[in-house]
């Protein structure tokens, strides 16, 4: 007995929820992940997931496996839980968690050494009553992925096999389809009564009349047809139910990657890669109850054909010649059908593009009178898809057409032979039409492979475009131990850095945005970043931001490289705000809040003060809650550009990257936005790219860009007394001051 527990602290614990217990589930799965020694920050665990409060259970598992360890949540009372699987999270009948490091043996029962987040980091000693007033009866276990426990013992976990991302989530629901089989195997077992009733009433009833059998076989037969209704609804609900489940998994996991995928190796095109993820629905579709029953009867004919032999003897040479005809036309609509689903995938592709490119620019074609030109792309993208859609329902309807062709000649063959068989006293008329109805039985999923072959293909093609974007790569290795804890200081180097975007590789590669830029940014420092139109200003800024990572040189900060650091973690010190940033459909509240739900009411009323909004608001019959459109809808370019920085000050970043923050402000918006924004920046490092000249009251130093290197270095005052020497002394437009206040360097 450890005399441990009983040096700590007791607490009486109830099940009212305390204001602490909201997140207490999300900060005891960071507990567990420093039990394990995970060095990851608590922002890069749940970054990206749809976290709520409190967290979700599920969310907890899928945070603990992005954090290198193996989890599964378990229905189990606290004194079963063996002492292999400490420490395990604890769900809490208030909806928060608490981690259990061990348990003990005290006089009156068990003692529990509990971490209870609300009061600290100190464990607390629970005994029995207190537990159970505690705990939901749920735990989540964790183990370091490829582990075991003491002495070689199962700890219950999921192996630690690579999982597939559509595989390894059917695996996960195997239970659901290893039921569905063995209600595979009783639904076509139990077909056969109905067989074998129809061939005992014409062989042993109807000669003899024996309506005492016909009633007791009749009973019987009706007993079974229900058994098998009710086995074939258990068979679809478990189906459409897993099916449900890995939907929702894979679903949630093609989202997840698509938001990771580096911006580098996202398709060019949104309506690609929008088309991209919806193709999952063939592949969902080819998960569904209806099929899978029609793949899971398909063994099954091999035994109805078995029965035919026992039945009618040499009649069951008849459909055991016709399956490998039916399926040898199965096998040769294959090819073709691969081929023109590729092509039907191509062309919807581009098809969805020009949709959503149409719809996104709607107000451009519109003002530009560009209506015709999206429509003859649309018509002639929608011509080809529906060419080659017709070509696979063509290619179907002949397959169908053959198949069912031979299944006539099947029932033709079957009583011909069957007539000569009873003649020769070799067969008898009821076994004929049990062996009839076998045979229609035999091939009835065979009738379907030709439907199957379409919605296969489609399935495969799908499965292929889905199995390229989860091989993309993502922002995060998962198998990479990030630097956690680190508070970055703001002062931010740069060496060597060059940068390309990625072409194809049928055509030429052009200049690098960015060729060896180096400086570093001293935290606080202030800096204004010039140059001409496409000299690689705003590809600087994204590259700091790692939206793009440097294909060339190091990118450092506080001296640590960038990527020994989580890119939740970065982005959460360095806020990029850019000149088209993008705002979504929801409330001003919402897109203001979008990275910080759970900021206080002081900090949201704070940065709509700092950046002008709170006027704007205040305006506004609904207040916070004003409505914003797809894309900003309903808002000047300068209040959207006023919504950005709101967005990017709410987190309180140490660095502050601004891409045009006022080039669709007025003068008189822009120096208020200015003189707002002098205030709100604290001791936060900026860069700043800008046109304005005015814009340039904020930064102390200035660096000029062009062709993607660094031309000029220096004090504002400086380098723009060089820019004016050099416009006075050379006819050139480069660099000027535009009368109308624009700046080029």
């Amino acid at each position: 007995m450890s005399t441990e527990a009983f040096s700590l602290p007791r607490k009486s614990v109830g099940t009212a929820p305390t204001a602490a217990s909201e997140d207490t589930l999300q900060q005891s799965v960071m507990l567990l992940c420093e039990q394990h020694g995970v060095s990851r920050s608590e922002r890069a665990v749940f970054a990206g997931l749809p976290v709520s409060t409190p967290l979700e259970p599920g969310l907890a598992l899928v945070a603990l496996e992005r954090a290198g360890l193996s989890a599964t949540m378990v229905l189990r009372k606290a004194a079963k839980i063996s002492e292999h699987l400490w420490p395990v999270v604890l769900l809490r009948k208030d909806g928060g968690g608490c981690l259990l490091l061990d348990r003990s043996s005290g006089e009156n029962g068990p003692i529990y050494r509990v971490v209870l987040p609300e009061l600290g980091r100190d464990p607390v000693a629970l005994d029995a009553d207190e537990m159970d007033a505690l705990y939901a009866g749920a735990a989540i276990l964790a183990k370091p992925k490829g582990t075991v426990g003491e002495n070689g013992r199962d700890t219950g976990l999921p192996k630690s096999r690579p999982s597939h991302w559509l595989f390894g989530t059917l695996w996960r629901y195997r239970g659901y389809y290893a039921n569905a089989a063995i209600a595979t195997l009783l639904v076509n077992v139990l077909s056969l009564a109905s067989i074998f009733f129809t061939m005992n009433v014409y062989d042993r009833v109807v000669p003899n009349f024996a309506i005492v059998t016909l009633w007791s076989l009749a009973i019987g037969v009706s007993l079974a047809m229900i058994f098998e209704g009710v086995t074939r609804y258990i068979r679809s609900y478990l189906l459409d139910l897993a099916g449900k489940k890995a939907d929702l998994a894979v679903g949630s996991m093609l989202f997840q990657q698509a938001m990771s995928v580096r911006m580098e190796r996202k398709p060019a095109s949104p309506g690609t890669f929008a088309n991209q993820l919806r193709e999952f629905d063939s592949v969902r579709d080819f998960i569904t109850s209806a099929t899978l029953s029609a793949i899971a009867d398909l063994p099954f004919v091999l035994l109805f054909v078995g029965v035919i032999f026992a039945v009618g003897g040499p009649l069951g040479w008849v459909p055991a010649a016709m399956i490998p005809l039916i399926a040898l036309i199965s096998v040769w609509v294959q090819w073709p059908l691969a081929r023109i689903m590729n092509e039907n995938l191509r062309e919807s592709s581009l098809k969805q593009g020009v949709l959503i490119e149409s719809l996104e620019g709607i107000e451009t074609l519109k003002a530009v009178s560009g209506e015709g030109f999206m429509q003859r792309r649309w018509d002639t993208f929608s011509a080809l898809s529906a060419a080659t859609s017709m070509k696979s329902r063509h290619l179907s309807a002949t397959a169908t057409g053959i198949i069912a062709f031979l299944q006539q000649l099947q029932t033709v063959v079957l009583i011909v032979m069957g007539v000569y068989l009873i003649e020769a006293k070799e067969l008898t008329q009821g076994a004929l039409i049990a062996t009839v109805m076998l045979s229609g039985r035999a091939l009835a999923p065979l009738s379907q492979v030709a439907g199957l072959a379409i919605r296969y293909q489609q399935a495969k093609v799908a499965y292929r475009s889905m199995d390229q974007l989860m091989a993309t790569p993502t922002e995060r290795d998962k198998e990479r131990d990030y630097l956690a804890g680190h508070t970055l200081s703001g002062g931010i180097e740069l060496r060597d850095i060059g940068f390309g975007y990625p072409v194809p590789p049928d055509r030429p590669s052009p200049p690098p945005m960015l060729d060896r830029i180096s400086f570093s940014v001293a935290p606080g420092e202030r800096i204004g970043i010039l140059g001409k139109v496409g000299s690689g200003k705003s590809t600087l800024l994204k590259v700091i931001g790692r939206l793009y990572e440097p294909t060339k040189g190091q990118l450092l900060a506080d001296g640590l490289n960038a990527s020994q650091l989580d890119v939740a973690d970065w982005r959460h010190a360095v806020a990029y705000v850019g000149q088209h940033s993008r705002l979504f459909y929801g409330t001003l509240r919402q897109n203001v809040l979008i990275s910080r739900p759970d900021a206080s009411a002081e900090a949201f009323l704070r940065v709509l003060r700092l950046t002008g909004l709170e006027d704007m608001a205040s305006r506004h019959p609904l207040g916070i809650n004003l409505p914003i459109g797809e894309t900003g809808e309903g808002l000047s370019g300068g209040q959207r550009q006023m919504v950005a920085l709101a967005r990017a000050l709410i987190a309180n970043p140490k660095v502050l990257l601004l891409d045009e923050p006022t080039s669709a402000m007025d003068a008189q918006t822009e120096s208020q936005f200015l003189e707002q924004l002098q205030h709100a920046l604290q001791d936060q490092t900026v860069l700043m790219v800008t046109h304005r000249p005015s814009a340039l009251r904020l930064v102390e130093r200035v660096i000029v860009i062009d062709e993607g290197k660094i031309v000029a270095d220096g004090k504002k005052a400086d380098i723009m007394a060089r820019l004016a020497s050099k416009k006075s002394s050379s006819a050139a437009p480069t660099p000027q001051v535009a009368s109308q206040g624009g700046l080029d360097a």
